[in-house]
């Protein structure tokens, strides 16, 4: 791979494009961390009560996204756990418990992504050994919640460098994850019907 995800952004943009020409779409109302609706309460204070204690290494490791539903979905990496989220109901119900959708003991790296259409949100997350030190990530995590967010499919692909983006087509059925590499475009497939696919390589 070779390239980190912070030096291919322009790479990633392109790719996207193109796939906007052929009709996939790209997904909507991106929040990133740090960058969270500050309007309502914050999502470390709001049913902290029925919270565990353990917070997130650093604010660029989580992620709150706001739903064109009013809803709100808040992801988290976990040092020596793994990827933790929790949600709201729709009318300003609390947050629901923390669930691990994966769990890793390796270091976090990467920050977390995550985008929505028509309800269908799509996360992306890295996780590897001496990230800190800037090594890539050995294990990319690429999920994808439906309905009301209580089942996640969630797909890791070892020693790769992650995913740079994700489109979401138009009614929310299908997700595509992009990495834009030297040798040519990754992309990982997830389609309502059929959950992910494999990896289609350059």
């Amino acid at each position: 791979m070779g390239m980190r995800k912070a030096h291919k952004i322009g790479i990633a943009g392109a790719a996207v494009l193109g796939l906007l020409v052929t009709g996939y779409g790209t997904a909507q109302g991106v929040s990133a961390a740090g960058d969270g609706d500050r309007s309502g309460p914050h999502p470390e204070r709001a049913g902290a009560q029925h919270q565990p204690a353990a917070a997130a290494a650093d604010d660029d490791y989580q992620s709150t996204l706001t739903l064109g539903d009013g809803r709100k979905v808040h992801v988290r990496l976990v040092k020596g756990t793994g990827v933790q989220e929790r949600h709201t109901a729709s009318g300003g119900a609390g947050w629901s418990k923390w669930k691990t959708l994966y769990k890793t003991k390796t270091d976090l790296c990467q920050g977390v992504g995550l985008e929505e259409r028509e309800g269908t949100v799509s996360l992306t997350a890295d996780f590897g050994l001496y990230c800190y030190d800037g090594e890539p990530p050995t294990e990319s995590v690429a999920g994808v919640g439906t309905g009301d967010l209580s089942k996640w499919d969630i797909d890791v692909t070892d020693d790769f460098d992650g995913w740079q983006d994700t489109s979401i087509n138009d009614d929310g059925s299908r997700v595509t994850f992009l990495y834009d590499s030297d040798a040519g475009l990754y992309t990982l497939r997830w389609e309502q019907s059929e959950g992910f696919s494999e990896i289609s390589r350059p």
